[in-house]
């Protein structure tokens, strides 16, 4: 059988780390590469590109396009070993040239079988969401900046993935197991 690609999108507060989290204890052994995680480690280093990310992330921003495709990129290359192992990409790509790429990059890894699954929620929900959530990082003018994001930069991705014929949209409101449910029987999984 071939390895799982697993691609995790939704507006932030969508709930999507949580169902990407279940899924990999579903179909471990897993490769779990969360572009969210990577910035946050990067912003916690002592170093030039550290303190921009951080200043960036805490602003309410993401930073560049290129950085989240090296950092992604980086992580396939020095954490898959017999390349057989599922992979699951949380966040990423938020952007539809970093679609293009990871498209690209994920072929080239001999990984043309990939699913997109949309965690797919409202604005307001997701605004609700984060505002609950509590996050050093989830300001009242950072949750705004980033839904106002996801609308004008991340959807050209998604609508990439649709016209391909690869996204799967779940519905994302309900609780955690049900949505974990959707997921599972959209990409009939056990």
């Amino acid at each position: 059988m071939s390895p799982q690609t697993i691609i995790i999108l939704g507006r932030s507060g969508s709930g999507k780390g949580t169902q990407a989290e279940l899924l990999k204890k579903l179909i471990e052994p897993c490769l779990y590469v969360y572009t969210g995680d990577l910035f946050r480690e990067l912003a916690q280093t002592e170093t030039a590109a550290g303190r921009k990310v951080k200043e960036i992330v805490e602003g309410g921003s993401l930073p560049d396009e290129w950085l989240a495709a090296f950092l992604w990129q980086k992580k396939l290359i020095d954490s898959l070993k017999s390349g057989r192992e599922n992979l699951i990409i949380d966040g990423s790509p938020r952007r539809l040239d970093e679609a293009r790429e990871m498209d690209e990059v994920l072929l080239w890894l001999g990984r043309a079988d990939i699913k997109v699954v949309l965690v797919d929620i409202t604005e307001d929900e997701a605004a609700t969401r984060l505002l609950k959530r509590g996050r050093k990082d989830d300001s009242e003018q950072a949750i705004r900046s980033r839904l106002e994001w996801f609308n004008t930069q991340a959807l050209p991705a998604i609508e990439y993935y649709e016209k391909s014929g690869r996204l799967i949209k779940v519905d994302g409101i309900g609780s955690i197991e049900e949505i974990h449910t959707r997921i599972k029987q959209a990409l009939n999984l056990k």
